[in-house]
């Protein structure tokens, strides 16, 4: 694909819940002007559409290398911005949205991954090196419906902005670098790119819990002989079944 006579390259970002409103603008007015001045296309997750187990809207960018970076850089300072919080955050939550300024987290198809490790992971040395700053890559997702990886970099913005460039690079190297360009993961259950950079549990869909546990209500229900109507309790509590039996 070219546009404007430059080939153009797909850049996937998390951008926090909190911040994507100044991205995008009062009617989409910001978003616009952005996709104009950079030369690039920006493509974002509608509001309640996160990355699995996170609070974060994936952010698609389409344009050549320069237009990017461009626009990485304006999201950069748009999550680095704190949202006027009306209302009291707890300590842990600012810690948390605090680490998450100096953070930017890309998302890549397996294949361009296994390039940003490099061989026996002397690419991803290269880019801490150089950059100074820390980049951690999501375990590789069990899931075959996940084909991509999350890194997050860790650091002071000049140093992030390096270490992005050279991600950048190995996303312009493969070919196969454009195969995700979803930003909906409505239907997806994956790896957690989460605050804490270290591993990446799985996430765990609420809803197949929840629906999962009353239709065993009912057949344990109707399933006890002898059993008093109702003393038939299920509790679910994240770790065992509970079984009240008269």
């Amino acid at each position: 694909l070219i546009i404007g006579g430059e080939p153009t390259y797909h850049f996937k970002t998390l951008v926090p819940a909190v911040a994507s409103g100044a991205i995008i603008g009062k009617g989409g007015e910001t978003i616009a002007a952005l996709q104009k001045d950079a030369g690039a296309r920006v493509k974002m997750s509608k509001s309640h559409d996160f990355y699995p187990g996170t609070t974060e809207r994936v952010c698609l960018i389409t344009g050549s290398v320069e237009a990017i970076m461009t626009v990485l850089d304006f999201i950069m300072d748009k999550i680095r911005e704190k949202p006027d919080l009306s209302t009291k955050i707890i300590d842990a939550e600012a810690k948390q949205a605090q680490e998450r300024d100096k953070q930017v987290k890309i998302l890549v198809p397996n294949s361009t991954a296994g390039m940003i490790i490099g061989k026996a992971g002397a690419y991803i040395k290269q880019v801490k090196e150089e950059s100074g700053s820390y980049v951690q890559i999501s375990q590789k997702p069990k899931d075959i419906t996940l084909q991509e990886r999350c890194i997050t970099i860790i650091g002071d913005k000049e140093n992030n902005k390096i270490a992005c460039k050279m991600i950048l690079s190995k996303i312009v190297e493969d070919p196969q670098s454009g195969t995700c360009l979803n930003v909906s993961y409505a239907d997806v259950n994956g790896p957690v790119a989460n605050y804490n950079p270290t591993g990446s549990p799985y996430a765990t869909n609420q809803n197949a819990i929840t629906s999962s546990t009353a239709s065993l209500n009912s057949a344990l229900g109707g399933a006890v002989p002898g059993a008093t109507p109702g003393a038939t309790g299920l509790l679910v509590n994240g770790t065992g079944i509970n079984l009240s039996l008269n």
